[in-house]
């Protein structure tokens, strides 16, 4: 029995910078001849204190001709890379001398023994996962390429103290600065790090070989049902074949080539951002160079002279107001920055979620135009990076008789594209999950519908459905409602804003959270929440699964008490938020 493949597409043109909306998501032609043109990238990268190298690549063009494709096959190669796939495979193609390979670490993996458990991926997450199944007894091969950690990490800090893993940090601030428009800077409160990624790789696997985990640096061509359902087979390019009784893959978003997919899901969507780590002039006279710049969405990177954005008041922007005229059909992006000391600092054009994605051409620009107008001078590019994520679409399906983890896994936030913490504080529990399906003997189908079913239960999939709805709803929103909506999202109590970005609130919380916004919000937000709801796909995707867990709820023998519990607690928690924000401003009014 073979598991489906789904085979690469051509890749597909867009425009500049220009918002496409939410047509992805309907399922109709999202590119027209109008719209198509031939961009040129010309890349390269150099990075000597890092040791960090690429090989040169050549000018890469995209083709004219657009192309109608099934969802599947679209989202496959939106998870690929889709039209920056050059760039994306440019980032992961970086050698890093300072990071040990990992077969110099690690015993190799032996084709003759059938293992428990082959991950497929050896990045954070699947290495991660590796050590946790070894450490409870089970037989493990990690099959990837042997390649080092090449991208950055940036993590709340009080996220990784809870895991252990303060120590891999290689930069950490106390506190976190935005901006939402002209003079209006938000602190997040929250402390923020960056991890390094040798102390990182190191610890994976220093973890991995304590706990005998076994590798081979190989890639994946196919993988198989044998022995009656009892085993997974996994052939390699080389033809190398690995047997065991369960499989997971961990190899990123792109893995999806080898998982089914739920129908009726809106079209994933994608996290783009071009940053450089460079020797500066004039950040500090810029930014607070003791905090880390976590969102920067004052239109800075245009209609502005150099070295003249600092001077800009509300209201008062050369391009009319806050620099909003013609903002409304551009797709927004923002600063992000980690100064690292001295005058090196990295900082990185972002936009948060697009559909399609936002051009690294057009974030480069950007970047370039933005730290001009801000006075800030760039004496010398360590390195260059490239980051594309893919976010939000459909969830896996439990009946499927492959397993995966990690972004593979989509446990990448729809709405912010965070991924690393999640995936971490997730291992422990599919890994005693998996432990104990197959110390019960489960066949490999049975076995990998539990480890879905721990991974997306019916609860986790509607929390799920909520985070896309507000994916979908960010990637609509010009510049202006961006700010509005964001001013908004940190002026709730910390427990819902946290909860939100980690994932952690329940499926009735998130509707909590929702009332709270909506509450708070202008009025031009709470229109734009109901138009997404009753017109977008993503609010029909949001009902449906709703109404899925209400029926689950309802099945059971506590109905009645289930269902008051969760509207009780849902308008309890909306109270108690509104008078902690009035206390909060009552208190603000007794200071000033």
């Amino acid at each position: 029995m073979k598991l489906q493949d789904i085979k690469r597409s051509p890749l597909q043109s867009q425009s500049w910078g220009l918002r496409a909306g939410s047509a992805l998501g309907k399922l109709i032609p999202v590119h027209t001849a109008a719209s198509l043109r031939n961009v040129s990238c010309c890349v390269s990268m150099t990075e000597k204190t890092l040791n960090i190298e690429t090989s040169a690549t050549t000018v890469v063009d995209r083709p004219v001709a657009a192309e109608v494709r099934t969802p599947s096959a679209l989202n496959q190669t939106i998870r690929e890379g889709h039209y920056e796939a050059a760039l994306v495979n440019l980032q992961a193609s970086k050698a890093d001398a300072g990071q040990a390979s990992i077969a110099s670490v690690l015993k190799a993996a032996d084709p003759a023994t059938t293992a428990d458990v082959t991950i497929v991926g050896a990045g954070p997450a699947g290495l991660y996962l590796a050590a946790e199944l070894a450490r409870r007894g089970l037989t493990v091969n990690v099959l990837g390429l042997d390649v080092p950690i090449v991208n950055n990490y940036g993590v709340w800090t009080d996220e990784f103290q809870a895991l252990g893993l303060e120590h891999t940090l290689e930069c950490s601030w106390p506190d976190a600065v935005c901006y939402f428009g002209e003079d209006k800077e938000v602190r997040v409160g929250r402390g923020y790090g960056r991890v390094s990624r040798r102390k990182l790789r190191a610890h994976l696997l220093s973890i991995c070989e304590a706990a005998g985990v076994r590798f081979s640096s190989a890639e994946v061509a196919d993988i198989q049902l044998v022995e009656g359902g009892k085993l997974t087979q996994v052939t390699t390019k080389d033809g190398t074949v690995y047997r065991s009784r369960l499989t997971t893959l961990a190899a990123g978003a792109a893995a999806g080539k080898f998982l089914r997919y739920e129908e009726n899901a809106p079209i994933v969507a994608a996290q783009t951002a071009y940053g450089i780590e460079a020797e500066v002039e004039g950040y500090d006279r810029a930014y607070p160079s003791d905090l880390m710049l976590f969102m920067d969405f004052r239109r800075h990177h245009t209609g502005l002279y150099d070295a003249t954005a600092l001077n800009v008041k509300a209201g008062r922007h050369p391009n009319s107001g806050d620099g909003m005229w013609g903002s409304s059909d551009e797709c927004p992006s923002f600063l992000y920055a980690m100064p690292l000391g001295g005058k090196r600092v990295f900082v990185e054009e972002t936009c948060l979620v697009a559909k399609p994605a936002l051009p690294f051409a057009v974030l480069k620009r950007r970047l370039t135009r933005r730290l001009k107008a801000m006075g800030i001078s760039v004496t010398k590019i360590h390195e260059e990076e490239w980051s594309y994520i893919p976010v939000g679409g459909p969830l896996p399906l439990a009946s499927q008789s492959v397993t995966a983890f990690g972004a593979a896994a989509n446990l990448i936030h729809p709405a912010t594209g965070f991924s690393v913490s999640r995936s971490f504080r997730e291992a422990p529990l599919v890994a005693e999950e998996i432990t104990a399906a197959l110390r019960e003997g489960l066949d490999v189908a049975a076995a990998s519908q539990r480890v879905w079913d721990k991974l997306w239960p019916t609860e986790k999939r509607t929390q799920a459905s909520f985070h896309v709805f507000g994916m979908e709803l960010l990637a609509t929103l010009d510049l202006s409602s961006t700010n509005d909506f964001f001013n908004t999202f940190f002026r709730l109590p910390s427990y819902y804003w946290r909860g939100f970005l980690a994932s952690t609130l329940s499926a009735g919380q998130l509707i909590a959270f929702a009332l709270v916004v909506f509450t708070l919000a202008p009025f031009s937000i709470k229109y734009k929440l109901i138009e997404h709801l009753m017109t977008d796909p993503a609010g029909g995707y949001l009902i449906r699964a709703y109404k899925a867990q209400w029926d689950t709820v309802q099945e059971a023998s506590s109905t009645g008490t289930a269902v008051a519990a969760v509207l009780i607690g849902n308008e309890l928690m909306t109270h108690a938020v509104l008078r902690t924000l009035a206390d909060q401003a009552a208190a603000a009014a007794t200071t000033i």
